[in-house]
């Protein structure tokens, strides 16, 4: 793998970015959704354990690639890509350019239920509203981390509007398995929260964050 840093794009920078993220459209038609514009946006440090993957699966190659540019980083340049406290521009050698932020967190709000274990009153009847991190971008990094037992810093989005909640329900990381391939069904990929879940989906491409995760070594 052969990588070089075009370009540093301070925190600061980067939150104006992320607020002028949009829902992805379905049809030429719709209006943006800028579904950042009045989210709270800080550096965070967290663990793994902090925080919920919204998908069952990650794929290998991509958990390598993590590796190996992690690797690259931090020999090439003494930068950590779990401890990015700024956007990076990146070149491969294909001569594509993509942005590496640090993983990107979003609060997302669930009202949830008392299950009762043996021993215990039953509250059925009552409920709770909770808010609960989950990985909006980044999962291989942060599964990353989690293998290596480190921290990392990460993009923490919170107050985002309630009308246009995040596409996928968390889940925990014992359900979730590295594969080769991309599942061919739905209900292997994500608990999606709706039937049409990219009328939700958070467009990173604006950021630069769309371009290849895995380009070869």
């Amino acid at each position: 793998m052969k990588i070089e840093i075009v370009r540093h794009i301070g925190f600061e920078e980067l939150v104006r970015k992320l607020k002028q993220v949009p829902l992805k459209k379905t049809t030429e038609e719709e209006r943006d959704v800028l579904v950042y514009e009045e989210a709270n946006i800080t550096l965070k440090r967290l663990t793994h354990d902090q925080v919920n993957p919204p998908t069952f699966y990650l794929l290998r190659h991509n958990l390598d690639f993590q590796r190996d540019l992690r690797e690259q980083l931090l020999s090439n340049y003494s930068i950590d890509t779990l401890n990015l406290s700024e956007a990076l521009e990146i070149r491969n050698e294909k001569n594509e350019i993509w942005t590496l932020t640090p993983p990107i967190m979003e609060v997302t709000s669930r009202n949830v239920r008392y299950v009762k274990q043996e021993g215990e009153i039953d509250h059925e009847n009552d409920s709770l509203n909770i808010n609960i991190p989950l990985i909006c971008d980044g999962a291989h990094r942060v599964a990353l981390a989690r293998s290596l037992d480190m921290e990392f810093n990460a993009v923490y989005i919170s107050g985002v509007n309630h009308a246009y909640p995040y596409y996928a329900h968390p889940n925990g990381w014992d359900r979730v398995k590295v594969v080769e391939s991309v599942p061919s069904s739905m209900k292997e990929k994500k608990l999606y929260r709706v039937s049409n879940p990219y009328s939700l989906y958070r467009n990173f491409d604006i950021i630069g964050c769309g371009k290849p995760r895995f380009v070869g070594s």
